[in-house]
């Protein structure tokens, strides 16, 4: 497929995320348009010496590695530190998005400041020893957003997402179709 033949924007953003599909990461609409954008420029470098976008399938993931090269700035950065207090407020950005009346869920009492516990709902993937567990999402001082049952021994899915007020927000919208079940179960990938 060339470029000229499509969109390249559109093309760049269904091939990356179909690469992130099935990836044990959850992806903000953001990360995956930075993603697009620089799988974009990476194709039209490689128009210039003769090579088309399907040409890369060939040899690499380009979708992917590009996925992966943005995502990793949101979710590994041990050069990152943020304050106690930074974490405690994109903690509660999150909270105030979670229970905005666009994403409508419930956060349930919580101790710890960087995480915000989310109420079940009859649609949210089984866990937990009995299957009930509660969601529960988290920011770090030198990480990034992840997901996990609120259990011991639970799997945590790292979210790719800003460490704002604008990513809190992607992150709601993000543990909501957890919630809802409708992202399957990504805790099973």
């Amino acid at each position: 497929m060339s470029t000229t033949d499509t969109d390249p924007s559109a093309a760049a953003y269904a091939a990356v995320k179909k690469a992130a599909t099935g990836l044990p990461t959850l992806y903000a609409p953001s990360v995956l348009d930075e993603a697009a954008a620089l799988l974009s420029d990476l194709w039209a470098a490689g128009e210039r010496h003769g090579v088309t976008p399907k040409e890369w399938d060939w040899a690499v993931s380009l979708a992917g590695g590009a996925l992966e090269v943005i995502a990793s700035r949101y979710t590994r950065t041990p050069d990152t530190e943020r304050t106690g207090e930074q974490v405690t407020a994109l903690c509660q950005d999150l909270v105030s998005a979670l229970t905005s009346a666009e994403i409508g869920l419930t956060v349930l009492p919580n101790p710890r400041k960087h995480q915000a516990v989310v109420g079940r709902l009859p649609e949210t993937p089984r866990g937990g020893y009995h299957g009930d567990a509660s969601l529960v999402v988290g920011i770090y001082s030198n990480g990034g957003w992840d997901i996990s049952m609120n259990a011991d021994g639970a799997t945590v899915v790292s979210i790719a997402a800003p460490a704002t007020t604008a990513g809190a927000a992607e992150v709601a919208a993000l543990v909501r179709a957890v919630a809802r079940g409708e992202l399957g179960n990504p805790f099973r990938r």
